[in-house]
């Protein structure tokens, strides 16, 4: 497989099985919502809260080490100290996931009460039976990416979530016919994430057992490197990974301490006001913003293997063709995405959440879509090439920028003040971090390549799907929703269509490239 099919493939793999989870875990809301109801649903997503913040702690960026140093072993046929680096990190996650599962049955109770209500403790507690579990999953997952085997990993995923869905939605009938009591209803719903990271580590498990086996039959001398210098070496790499991903999550935290209180002080508003238009914030435009950012992790999930095996090789030319490739998957996506938000802001509003309360929030930030991408590739870029601090301190920089304006923008703009301080902290990050890459790296880029052609052919898509939104469709459609929602599909399929014969008859992508993407060479002659 080419260098630039293998990225490819890999990163439309992952990014297709996300999306696929994505949707998974949104379609089975609302049944279970309307079973379980708002208390049940409450002690879930409860549990549920602490659940990321422990899982995150018992992982820490490991499985993402795995993968760029069992890439790096690999191209340089050291399979036994691939073999080697899946082991000892393995181990250390399983250790790691037992201890967060020895503290959260301890301590579940006094959780629940911190949270609010002690019900919750029950679900904390059969959810954490999942960390026994997912560490090993994440070390695995690792482990297969690192030999860029993508589509293995994210059809372990879409099984894990599917599994997952399947038993929520039949514990919690059967638990709702029994009159079980909410906290069991909760406690039956969190244990579906158990059921669901084991049938995808029996999966999973199957492709580990058979690459290892394989490996094993290539060694050339077994590994003499201490376990705990490799322990060490994975450390190194993954605790950078870590504090890198925690800066989404602490732009968040930075929203709920500040956005609400702001709005009270800017507007003199009630703090039910305040956080209701907070929530149109978080619940309407962020969301939308989850599906670029989405692709763009993976792209950089299949990126950093695949960038340090070519910077183990020494093969320059193939880390550039590689780094140049996802910065063109990256704006194929991005660029597009970003228009079709601003242009059908309105109309997705209304679809989704039946007004235009968040029309304007939606526009404003669907620019996010190209700077927040941009942003997380380069900083995957970076770190695959050995500099792992440095996005880190790029990304930081957006971030102070941004609470600074915030403080200025929400008090007079309120909700689209906070949308535009989100936009210009990433274009400072995002900026800086491409920046370094270009210096960096020294790789010739064609910006008419990466970004005009992209770009030109997305706003000629913005003027043909805007067109589409004029239709009188209220004529003949006497609902708001149903309306909207054609309208969405009729210029979502026409958009896609003139985007893509745009960059065609631009030769932004060339036959050849069409087949190199999985699923499309049939179609292309």
């Amino acid at each position: 497989m080419s260098a630039k099919k293998g990225l490819a493939a890999g990163a439309l793999s992952l990014a297709a099985a996300g999306l696929i989870s994505k949707i998974l875990g949104v379609v089975y809301i609302v049944p279970f919502q309307n079973m379980a109801k708002d208390y049940a649903m409450g002690l879930y997503q409860n549990a549920y809260a602490i659940y990321v913040v422990m899982l995150t702690l018992a992982t820490a960026g490991i499985p993402l080490a795995i993968s760029k140093l069992v890439a790096e072993r690999s191209a340089l046929r050291d399979f036994a100290g691939a073999d080697q680096l899946y082991r000892v990190g393995a181990r250390f996650l399983a250790v790691a996931g037992v201890v967060v599962f020895v503290l959260l049955m301890l301590l579940g109770g006094t959780i629940g009460v911190m949270m609010g209500d002690y019900n919750s403790s029950t679900a904390i507690r059969a959810l954490a039976f999942a960390l026994l579990i997912v560490p090993l999953l994440a070390a695995m997952r690792g482990y297969i990416q690192g030999h860029q085997s993508m589509a293995i990993s994210g059809n372990s995923q879409v099984v894990e979530q599917l599994v997952r869905v399947t038993v929520i939605l039949v514990g919690v009938y059967i638990s709702v016919s029994l009159n079980a009591e909410p906290r069991t209803v909760a406690a039956v719903a969190t244990f579906s994430s158990v059921l669901g990271a084991l049938a995808s580590l029996f999966y999973l498990g199957r492709h580990v057992v058979k690459q290892r086996r394989e490996n094993r039959k290539k060694y050339i001398r077994p590994s003499t490197v201490p376990n705990k210098v490799v322990l060490r070496k994975i450390l190194k790499i993954s605790i950078p990974i870590s504090l890198s991903s925690i800066v989404l999550p602490l732009s968040q935290m930075m929203d709920s301490f500040t956005i609400t209180n702001l709005l009270m002080f800017g507007f003199d508003w009630t703090k039910e006001v305040a956080t209701s238009e907070f929530g149109v914030y978080t619940a309407r435009a962020l969301r939308l913003i989850a599906l670029p950012l989405s692709l763009a992790v993976a792209v950089g999930l299949s990126l950093m293997p695949a960038i340090s095996e070519a910077i183990a090789q020494k093969n320059i030319k193939l880390r550039n063709d590689r780094v140049i490739t996802a910065f063109r998957l990256t704006s194929l996506f991005a660029f597009p995405t970003a228009v079709g938000l601003y242009v059908l802001a309105g109309p997705i509003d209304i679809a989704l959440f039946t007004d235009l309360k968040g029309a304007d929030t939606i526009a404003a930030i669907s620019w996010m879509a190209i700077f927040s991408s941009y942003e997380l590739v380069c900083c995957y870029i970076l770190q695959a090439m050995g500099f792992m601090y440095l996005p880190i301190r790029n990304m930081f920089a957006g971030l102070g920028l941004k609470l600074v304006l915030l403080l200025l923008l929400v008090p007079k703009f309120g909700i689209l003040g906070a949308g535009i301080a989100a936009v210009i902290g990433y274009i400072l990050s995002s900026g800086l971090n491409f920046a370094a890459v270009r210096r960096l790296a020294e790789i010739p880029m064609s910006y008419r390549s990466l970004i005009i052609k992209p770009l030109f052919a997305s706003l000629v898509m913005g003027g043909v799907v805007w067109t589409i939104t004029k239709i009188p469709l209220d004529v003949i459609i006497p609902w708001p929703r149903v309306e909207n929602l054609i309208v969405l599909i009729l210029a979502g399929s026409v958009g896609a269509a003139v985007f893509g014969a745009l960059m065609i008859l631009q030769k932004g992508v060339s036959k050849d490239e069409l087949r190199r993407l999985p699923g499309v060479k049939r179609f292309v002659r």
